[in-house]
Formats: C-alpha cells, sequence, structure tokens
C-alpha cells in the first residue's frame, strides 16, 4: 500500500473522517496523507466496493470489515 503503510492502516484512516462526506473521499485523502498515489486508491477502493456488493454492506461498513482482516 502506500509506502510502509497497511491496507488496514489507510481504511482505518479514512474511516476515522467525517461521515457526512463520501467514503470515496475519505479514503482519497486518507491515501494522499499516509504519501499514497491514485493506483493505489483505485486499487483499494475497488477491493472495498467488491467486497461491499459481494456482501451487501455500505462502503463504510465493508472498508471496516476489511479494515479488521489481516
Amino acid at each position: 500500500m502506500t509506502g510502509h503503510r497497511s491496507r488496514s492502516e489507510v481504511l482505518k484512516e479514512a474511516l476515522r473522517a467525517r461521515h457526512d462526506e463520501p467514503f470515496e473521499k475519505a479514503l482519497g485523502r486518507a491515501i494522499r496523507h499516509l504519501g499514497g498515489q491514485y493506483p493505489e486508491y483505485v486499487a483499494l477502493i475497488a477491493e472495498v466496493r467488491e467486497y461491499a456488493r459481494a456482501h451487501k454492506l455500505d462502503l463504510r461498513t465493508a472498508a471496516r470489515a476489511l479494515a479488521n482482516q489481516p
């Protein structure tokens, strides 16, 4: 992920954001804040969306579930 940051750390950073903004925006900010690039954002949001779709969850709940996985 972003340098030495794990997927879990990036997702948890994004989840700390205000709940009144879209998760995608919070994730983009978290990745930039942690030194990541756009391709990392695209890969991670695709993973979150796929997990959300497969488990019928909203993006924040899916991100929370993925952040708690090893």
